[in-house]
């Protein structure tokens, strides 16, 4: 994970990198660092705990520096220490670097450099960059760092800066983004690990591929390959997202992002329904309806949440289109070997677009000449920049850390596609105009479940004494199961199990006691029948039973006082109001725990390390 951030130019570069590294804090927030050069010497203000930590250090001991680097860390090598913090040092304070990535063969270069002497001050595989570069100056930083990272091996982005250097940053890539914003007329540039945390208009911005390493000054940028030849790099005008960032009312950015939903829906949904033809458009689509025509299997990558909207949207491809779709764990299917042909489409799913095993899963799809769509939230992302076309959420900025507009929009968008698929299979126009018909309400259905929340708060508040969770469900229900108990683990930090229901009784129920309450989902009309069947299991046995079902069912109340009714609509699509009640229920229980919601121990936003 972990964010970097770097400004050399007129304005005052602290001042500059804590704005930016505001932006970047969703990457992590164990720690931030700032580095600038003063005087000849390095002058660095680390802290642990978030950036605004940071801030209040350096207005404690400012000092004038002609250029500055900023980190946010997420800890991968030690622990979330003041001495782990980045920037770290060469042993003279020569060099500082910043660093997101893992350096794999980071402790067989400690022996090395060890052996010839250099003496380490910190856990971390970052300071063993900065010792590295340093055993090879020789007054030139670029040269230095390119030999240093010819021996590294991992991925990385990174900056470095020399106190002798005053006016330059060295910056390098693998596999991890780097993107550079170059305002010519004010003499400044900016870099990032992510160009939306710029907040300057009118850049023009390049991207850092891997093995590519920049030499930055306010003036100029010169970009070389591994082997320090020049290369021209094309420069883009990409779109700011300058929006202030806020949670109104609302007490968590969680519990905004839940009531955002609906809006959140209608975006998804606005000009890409034809609603006379049954059919879907989206905007800046490159896949032909020749392309569309001749897929014969679709494979859906992700992670986390991002992978059980794929769970959902499996499903939804094979009942519409009719076309076999299989779902890996991207983190589990870079390292396969897998057989794909030119009929098979890749879709991958990030919110962020820098999930860093998606994103090396995508690579190796694109190697074997098969197309990939992305579907994603973040504009100028590494995902959406790689893809052959890209599906946007729409979902707006999501702040906290635990999902929850952009999962149902990520559900929505690919009910969209299914259909899209299917129209171009087997489903009618008819077909296609029922379908539509029902989607189009998941908005209104998403605020009547959002005017449930007293009553899902109040069952939330007597089962938050509890310590393990049992979520159940069938079909398109499991897969939402899977989510419901991703969510309250993120934000509880209690042990929650999603499960289909039809195994309970092949092992987990043996599990069954009064102390672990078992939260059915009764949302699938289709298997309700074997679900009941299943619940009336668990009730004979003693189990706490919280049930989720639609409303005008009656069975739910003949085995458990709470019972969450929610409104009726079709099994495909029913995983979104259930999804969004199942977050206000996780929600109130980390509430009424007094845990940290909008971002939780040990977890960021953007997953970018293995």
């Amino acid at each position: 994970m972990c964010g970097i951030f770097g400004y050399i130019g007129s304005k005052d570069p602290a001042i500059s990198c804590l704005k930016g590294l505001e932006k970047l804090e969703y990457r992590g927030y164990d720690s931030a660092g700032l580095c600038g050069i003063h005087n000849q010497k390095l002058k660095a203000w680390k802290e642990v705990g978030k950036v605004s930590a940071l801030e209040k250090a350096w207005k404690e001991d400012p000092s004038q520096i002609s250029l500055a680097i900023a980190h946010t860390r997420w800890a991968t090598h030690g622990a979330p220490t003041k001495d782990n913090a980045h920037p770290h040092f060469d042993e003279h304070l020569h060099i500082a670097v910043v660093h997101n990535g893992i350096i794999e063969n980071h402790a067989a270069l400690r022996e090395m450099l060890k052996k010839q002497g250099a003496k380490f001050y910190s856990q971390t595989d970052t300071e063993v960059i900065a010792q590295l570069i340093s055993h090879f100056y020789q007054g030139d930083l670029g040269t230095a760092t390119q030999k240093a990272l010819s021996l590294m091996e991992g991925f990385w982005a990174l900056a470095v800066i020399h106190k002798d250097h005053p006016h330059q940053i060295v910056a390098a890539a693998k596999e991890n983004p780097i993107a550079i914003g170059i305002h010519t007329e004010n003499q400044e540039v900016f870099l990032s690990s992510d160009a939306n945390a710029f907040y300057t208009p009118d850049l023009d911005v390049i991207f850092l591929q891997s093995h590519e390493l920049a030499i930055i000054e306010a003036h100029k940028v010169e970009v070389f390959d591994s082997t320090q030849s020049v290369i021209i790099k094309e420069a883009e005008k990409i779109l700011i997202d300058d929006t202030v960032r806020s949670k109104g009312a609302f007490e968590h950015f969680m519990l905004k992002e839940i009531f955002d939903q609906p809006e959140a829906l209608q975006h998804a949904l606005h000009g890409r329904l034809l609603e006379k033809l049954g059919s879907v458009e989206f905007e800046n689509f490159k896949l032909t309806a020749d392309d569309l025509s001749s897929i014969q299997k679709v494979l859906i990558l992700g992670c986390g949440t991002s992978w059980h909207a794929g769970l959902i949207a499996s499903s939804l491809i094979e009942e519409l289109a009719h076309v076999p779709c299989q779902v890996e764990i991207a983190s589990e299917f870079r390292y396969r070997n897998p057989v794909v042909t030119d009929n098979t489409l890749v879709i991958a799913i990030s919110q962020s677009g820098e999930t860093l095993d998606t994103v090396a899963a995508v690579r190796e799809m694109k190697k074997k000449g098969v197309k990939v769509v992305a579907v994603c939230n973040v504009a100028n992302s590494t995902l959406t920049r790689e893809a052959d076309t890209t599906i946007f959420l729409r979902a707006g900025a999501e702040i906290s850390v635990c999902s929850t507009k952009a999962f149902t929009s990520q559900i929505t968008v690919l009910s969209l596609f299914a259909l899209l698929l299917g129209r171009h299979k087997d489903v009618s126009q008819e077909e296609g105009i029922l379908f539509l018909s029902e989607i189009k309400k998941l908005p209104s259905l998403v605020e009547e479940v959002l005017s449930k929340e007293l009553h899902i708060q109040t069952i939330a508040e007597k089962y938050a004494k509890y310590s393990n969770f049992f979520f159940l469900g069938r079909h398109y229900m499991f897969s939402t199961s899977l989510e419901a108990a991703l969510k309250l683990k993120e934000i509880s930090y209690l042990n929650a199990t999603g499960y289909p229901a039809g195994e309970l009784k092949h092992g987990p129920i043996a599990l069954v006691d009064d102390q672990l309450p078992i939260i059915g989902l009764c949302g699938n009309q289709k298997t309700l029948g074997k679900m009941m069947s299943n619940m009336m299991e668990i009730e004979a046995r003693g189990a706490p039973l919280v049930l989720f079902t639609f409303a005008g069912s009656e069975e739910e109340h003949t085995l458990t006082e709470d019972v969450i009714t929610l409104p009726l609509c079709i099994d495909e699509l029913a995983p979104v109001p259930f999804s969004v009640a199942l977050q206000l229920f996780a929600y109130h229980i980390a509430k009424c725990r007094g845990t940290e919601i909008d971002q939780p121990r040990n977890l960021a936003k953007s997953v970018t390390v293995e």
